[in-house]
């Protein structure tokens, strides 16, 4: 005659541990992959306030007409709204700032 609940208690307590050991490694892989996420956005951030250090008042709004053509609501304001980086212009149409938008 065999003992079915130690059957049964051996399974679960496997499929437990193992259920357990996945999830915790799961939950450490999504942390490192959060911290290089972070990293990569903060090298990327610190890259376009170069950048838009050095572009400032040197471009102007027709340098962006391509760009002006996806988007022509934007041709005829001040700014431009891009998918993560905001242009502004001055009134001689040389970019004034460059801003980000998470």
């Amino acid at each position: 005659m065999r003992n079915y609940w130690k059957i049964a208690f051996w399974t679960l307590l496997i499929v437990f541990v193992s259920t357990t050991l996945y999830l915790g490694y799961v939950i450490l892989d999504q942390g490192t992959t959060i911290t290089y996420m972070r990293e990569g956005y903060e090298y990327t951030e610190n890259d376009l306030l170069q950048l838009s250090g050095v572009l400032i008042g040197k471009l102007t709004k027709s340098d962006f007409n391509d760009i002006l053509k996806w988007y022509p609501d934007s041709a005829k304001l001040m700014t431009l709204d891009l998918n993560r980086i905001g242009v502004k212009f001055d009134k001689n149409n040389k970019v004034d700032t460059i801003t980000t938008n998470w």
